[in-house]
Formats: structure tokens, sequence, C-alpha cells
């Protein structure tokens, strides 16, 4: 049975879409290439088992962020901020997202370039197709193309996801961004009122460089 939905399919084309919404993700951090495994990176993966993140969500607005009941200190924020570099807000209509971190935020070009492939699979009991992009990472030590694979469920009708990634006919129930981010969908519950949008005023804009950069000088280790 489907049982990780609370409300009846029936009324989602009138009623679901103009509500509040919330998919609960597990991660797990795992860096593939040897040449960067360290001790530092084994104990994110271990921490990364013990992370949980939301997505917060209706017709118009997407909401995706580290779970608001953990407390994050030690390897667990490093966690968290190597995972995820904050508060990825989504205005569909506006077609603009916001990352959102420590009461400043940037916008983030948005990119749909998805290539929808005919392989399929169950999650939770729902019937998902894959979807894979490419993302570029330009910086100081080179040009790094990283292949992104989304498995989306058509029966949920919201083109959302985590960290940012949309565009999809389908809610994203799992993420695999590589070279290390490996998001599955936990729970995910329909017509959910109890959680709030943030409001983007209360935060000061701020160019994608200074973002990144104050994120690095937190972290528990040196550049």
């Amino acid at each position: 049975m489907k049982n990780i939905i609370i409300l009846s399919f029936v009324l989602i084309p009138f009623y679901v879409l103009s509500q509040k919404n919330i998919a609960t993700y597990e991660v797990l951090f795992k860096v593939e290439n040897q040449k960067r495994s360290s001790e530092f990176f084994d104990q994110i993966t271990e921490a990364s088992k013990n992370l949980e993140y939301q997505l917060l969500f209706n017709s118009n607005i997407s909401q995706f962020s580290i779970s608001r009941k953990l407390q994050l200190e030690g390897m667990y924020l490093a966690a968290s901020k190597i995972i995820s570099k904050g508060i990825y807000y989504y205005n569909k209509s506006e077609n603009k997202n916001y990352i959102i971190n420590d009461g400043v935020y940037y916008k983030q070009k948005t990119t749909s370039n998805w290539k929808l492939h005919d392989e399929q699979k169950i999650i939770n009991n729902y019937k998902c197709f894959k979807a894979t992009t490419v993302k570029t990472i330009v910086n100081s030590k080179g040009t790094f193309n990283h292949t992104i694979t989304a498995w989306y469920c058509p029966e949920i009708p919201y083109s959302y996801g985590p960290n940012g990634y949309q565009g999809l006919p389908g809610l994203i129930f799992e993420l695999i961004e590589l070279p290390a981010n490996h998001f599955v969908l936990k729970k995910l519950i329909l017509n959910h009122s109890t959680e709030n949008f943030i409001d983007l005023s209360n935060f000061k804009e701020i160019s994608e460089e200074s973002y990144i950069e104050s994120i690095k000088s937190n972290l528990p280790f040196k550049k």
C-alpha cells in the first residue's frame, strides 16, 4: 500500500496544489574519488547518515533545507554545509531560485536541461522515471562536469526536488548529485500547513562569490 501519502489523490487537482506540502529526505554523502578520501571526509560521511532534509512546497514555491528539528554542531554542522549550500527557495512564477543562509541570500541561475529516459523503478511503492543532466563547476582548479541523476514521480504533480533541482514533470523522489550527494525520499505528506515559507525581505542580498566564501570560512578545516 502507498502509505507515505496522507491524503486522497482525488483532491489533488482542485485543492492540494494550493496547499503547503512537505517531503522529508535522508541523505548519504560519499566521496567516490579515492584521491579525495581522508579522515575528514570519512567523518562527514558518517555524520550525513544522521541528517534529514525537508522540502516544503505548493504549486508556486518550494523551500528545501536541513530539518529544523536537528541541533547541528561539530561534524554534523560541517556535513550540512558541505551537502547543501543553505536554504533553497524557488519561486516558480518568477523562475527565480535563491540560496539563503546566515541572514543573507544570492540569486542562483535556474536550469532545466533534463534528459528524460524510459528507465523506471519503484521507490516507496511509486513508479518513478529516470532523468539526467550535467552540472558544470568552474573553480580555481579547472572546469568539472558532474552528472546529476534524478528519479521523479509523475503521480505527484510538482516539479521540485532537493538542493534546488526542479523542472521535471513530477516530484523528485531520489537525487544522485555526483560526486558525493545521494538524497532519497523518506516521507511525503500532502496538505501540510504547520510550516511556513521564509520571507525574503528579512534577508540581505549578496553576490554568489561572497556567499560561498562565507560558508568556506565557517567550515572546521583550513582551505
